[in-house]
């Protein structure tokens, strides 16, 4: 696939020199197709269908494909004997969208062929892109095509759907009936195994979700390309032998969701003008505004819409995962089939004796059964309760019992003991998943059916609020054996966990409230619990425990982000607010899983290491660990000797003099041995008034500045990351009694210029030292910066909101700014700040997506801002800000 714009035409253009003979010209071919691409463009945009559209695409290209390759023949005096032309893959299904390539095989009888054919080759499909067609072209000989190339599947894969233009019908008619039958009988296994890794390459490189806020329509999860490797897996088994039916309805549903993606995929190519198939926020409303794909005229929001379009992509994904699960039935040689017996997994069926275990997967044997939905109840507690997940023939089964007109259900309502076993369980994800497909979920809590496929618009969030609440609890699960780093501190809460069915219950309800129409989210959620409460008859107790973890599901991570952990009064409120350990152990797992789920990137390493230094710190608050504000280092005896013995030759006394009178939380956030290589920078300052130590993290790079205290300091830092690139992700101030500011930053380095090029380390390390000591300027490395991202007009509009507060710290005052995140901010808001003489005592720098979310703890000569210079710092970030 290319996603260049087509060829230009050029309306003057001299005909190729071999060309020269033609009867119709360039000069004519080119205008007459393009006259007819833009007639077959304007009938799609007055409602001419997709499946039309499509057809009437593939009929002007198989038109000038063949007008030209006569014409070369003749201008090269050459018959047609040996040498085919072949449509294959999207175009030889006739499939053709706007700005697709046309995919073609020059296929030869030999290689003398090939050798006569190879200029005539050259000139046709120079040809074809004068006139402004995409060609994707390779020429093989019948003997080639007859080999399978293990390293070139996909090829073999577009010779599935082959189909002749023009040149010798009888080498296309021996190719297609007597040398690739035989060829694709024996790879058959082969190409099967391709496409099942070729395909689950990439739903994994998707998240494995058709729930993208912006989805890619031929290429995500339930866009087209399911659905053509459904029809590769169904052509190769040769389902004419009934091998894997499909039945009407299904087939049905399938046609449909091929229909509204194909207009979508239409459109996109003609509002790109290529061949981009990225359905983005403002083609989405565009797309709903013309109620794209449903064909009805009526308007609709793009939320509205967008819940067609993943309804639709839906069912294209669960037919091509219904395939992929079934094993293959094609010929197996004798050694091949002792193999797998030894090596298949016994079915192992249950007591109940109406389901078993086969290949990995909960299989249903007596259908009859599934009408009582106490007996379908009991195999998602199964799923729930050994992780392992029901196949998509027992889910078609499943699906099929509930909606049988003659199969009344028994046992319908759901009883909070039996919902409670399943959320309760090891593996509750791997129920709900298919709770959901099925339509389960919503029928036991109709208020999760408020967020089926909802899109919340913004840059921060990658799913539809459904697939997020579901990640929710599938991140939780994982915990058993976490799959990463960040996961290794929670595990042990969540295997430890009391009553997890309430925190699973939470999850779901948590977003509900973005279905409805109220101004705070957590308001609807609320209102949501009362009406589930009263349905699955919760205890008053159990209720009450769900409310908090709601109401209270982004406390922890906004104190996180915008408020200092190692502030001991931050921790004191925090915990006067969760009030017991067990509630903390919940609300911890839920915020982990929560942040997680936003998007792939939301949970860095960082923010996951401060959720659990919060979590630590609150329970230890709540054994009466206490602590002092600032270090008086002659008090510090343990600590005095770790450093010491980490420091050479340091005497007590410069030890002491470092350390005396830096805040406590100074201690917290770095460990004995990163305090004592800021004390070796400490002793280097008379030689040289800036010293900074750079080091990469797992998470970016930490910066760490050492120097006497100046003004504008933070600002001047700042402004040199900015200028290099650099995004903040916090930033620590320290000062102790003798003036000596230690600034450390992590950040993370967008576009890797410490990375692939180290020696640019010491460059940007002279940079920083040169701009604080004002022997360079700055303005020139922030402008250069500033205009790389000039008049790029941002896709969400953040509004500007500042607001302070006196209460969350006993000794400073809290600047909380959220706006529109941009480079240089930091900068910007730390230049107002010095020029007002206040001083950052805490920086704390967060993104979300476009929005910049910035808390700073502030003093002015040492004592909290005043209620005049508030508002004074209030006017001047709005002339900066806004």
């Amino acid at each position: 696939m290319t996603a260049a714009p087509r060829p230009s035409l050029n309306p003057g253009l001299v005909p190729a020199k071999n060309m020269q003979g033609s009867r119709t010209p360039l000069s004519v071919l080119g205008p007459q197709a393009e006259a007819e691409r833009q007639r077959i463009r304007q009938q799609f945009e007055t409602g001419t269908s997709a499946r039309e559209t499509l057809r009437e695409l593939c009929e002007l290209a198989d038109s000038n494909v063949r007008q030209i390759f006569e014409e070369v023949l003749r201008v090269h005096k050459r018959e047609p004997q040996g040498l085919s032309l072949l449509a294959l893959g999207g175009y030889g299904r006739r499939m053709l969208f706007p700005y697709s390539d046309l995919d073609i095989l020059f296929l030869m009888g030999n290689e003398k062929a090939e050798q006569e054919s190879r200029p005539l080759i050259s000139e046709f499909s120079r040809t074809l892109w004068d006139i402004g067609f995409r060609v994707s072209s390779a020429g093989r000989t019948l003997e080639e095509c007859r080999r399978i190339e293990e390293d070139n599947a996909e090829f073999h894969l577009a010779l599935l759907d082959r189909r002749f233009l023009a040149g010798d019908a009888a080498l296309f008619e021996k190719l297609d009936t007597r040398v690739l039958p035989a060829s694709e009988k024996q790879a058959r296994p082969f190409l099967l195994a391709e496409i099942h890794r070729l395909t689950r390459e990439r739903l994994t490189r998707y998240g494995n979700t058709i729930f993208h806020l912006e989805p890619n329509v031929k290429e995500s999860p339930g866009g087209m390309r399911d659905y053509q490797a459904t029809i590769w897996l169904r052509q190769i088994v040769d389902e004419r032998k009934g091998i894997r039916n499909i039945t009407a309805a299904e087939e049905e549903l399938s046609t449909a969701a091929v229909d509204f993606l194909g207009a979508i995929r239409c459109f996109l190519h003609y509002s790109n003008g290529r061949n981009d198939n990225t359905l983005t926020y403002e083609l989405q409303a565009a797309a709903a505004e013309r109620a794209m794909g449903v064909g009805d005229g009526v308007a609709r929001t793009p939320s509205e819409w967008m819940r067609q379009y993943f309804r639709h992509a839906r069912t294209l994904n669960r037919q091509l995962l219904r395939y992929l699960e079934q094993k293959s039935p094609v010929s197996l040689t004798l050694r091949q089939r002792l193999l797998n017996a030894a090596r298949a997994a016994k079915p192992e069926p249950a007591n109940d004796k109406f389901f078993m275990v086969r290949d990995g997967l909960l299989e249903v044997l007596d259908q009859a059964v599934l009408s009582d939905r106490a007996v379908t109840y009991s195999l998602f507690a199964e799923a729930a309760r050994t992780g392992t997940p029901l196949s998509r023939e027992a889910e078609r089964s499943i699906g099929y019992i509930l909606t049988h007109p003659e199969l009344p259900p028994k046992n319908k309502e759901i009883n909070w003991a039996t919902l409670r076993e399943i959320l309760g369980s090891d593996y509750p994800g791997v129920a709900l998943r298919s709770m959901q497909r099925l339509g389960q979920l919503t029928e036991i809590l109709p208020e999760f059916g408020l967020i089926d496929s909802l899109v919340v618009r913004d840059f921060y969030h990658r799913y539809t609020v459904d697939e997020h609440t579901l990640r929710t609890v599938e991140h939780l699960q994982e915990l058993a054996e976490p799959p990463d780093e960040r996961g290794a501190h929670f595990a042990p809460l969540w295997k430890t966990a009391e009553r997890r069915d309430l925190l699973i219950l939470s999850l779901l309800l948590h977003d509900v409230g973005k279905g409805m129409p109220v101004e705070n989210h957590v308001t609807g959620s609320l209102a949501a619990l009362d009406s589930a409460a009263r349905r699955l008859h919760l205890s008053p107790e159990e209720k009450e425990e769900v409310h908090f973890l709601i109401e209270r599901h982004l406390d922890m991570s906004a104190t996180v982000q915008r408020r200092d952990i190692f502030d001991p009064a931050t921790v004191s409120a925090f915990a006067q607010s969760v009030t017991t350990l067990e509630r903390l152990q919940r609300l911890c797992l839920l915020t982990y899983a929560d942040i997680h789920s936003v998007n792939p990137e939301a949970l860095t390493p960082w923010k996951a290491e401060m959720l659990w230094r919060l979590f630590v710190a609150t329970s230890n608050h709540f054994s009466r660990t206490l602590d002092r504000d600032r270090l008086h280092a002659h008090d510090e005896v343990p600590l005095l000797g770790r450093v010491k013995a980490l420091a050479g030759d340091a005497s007590t006394e410069a030890l002491e003099r470092f350390l005396d009178g830096f805040p406590r939380r100074y201690l917290a956030v770095h460990s004995a041995a990163e305090i004592a290589a800021h004390f070796a920078l400490y002793r280097k300052l008379d030689a040289d008034p800036v010293q900074t130590e750079l080091l990469a993290t797992r998470h970016g790079f930490s910066l760490t500045l050492l120097t006497a205290d100046r003004p504008a300091l933070f600002a001047t830092i700042s402004g040199v990351l900015a200028g290099w690139g650099m995004n903040i992700n916090k930033a620590d101030a320290f000062a102790n009694a003798a003036g000596v500011v230690l600034d450390t930053f992590h950040f993370a380095d967008l576009h890797r210029t410490l990375e692939l090029n180290p020696s640019e380390a010491e460059r940007f390390r002279k940079s920083l030292a040169d701009v604080v000591n004002g022997k360079a300027a700055l303005e020139p490395l922030l402008k250069s910066r500033e205009s790389a991202s000039r008049g790029r007009v941002p896709k969400v509009s953040v509004e500007t909101r500042i607001s302070f507060d006196d209460a969350s710290s006993a000794h400073s005052t809290l600047l909380e700014i959220v706006t529109q995140d941009r480079p240089g901010l930091l900068y910007d808001i730390g230049s107002a700040l010095a020029r007002l003489g206040y001083n950052i005592e805490v920086a704390l720098i967060d993104t979300e997506g476009h929005k910049a979310i910035d808390v700073f703890y502030l003093t002015a000569q040492g004592k909290k801002l005043t209620t005049q210079k508030q508002e004074l710092l209030r006017e001047v970030l709005q002339g900066t800000l806004v």
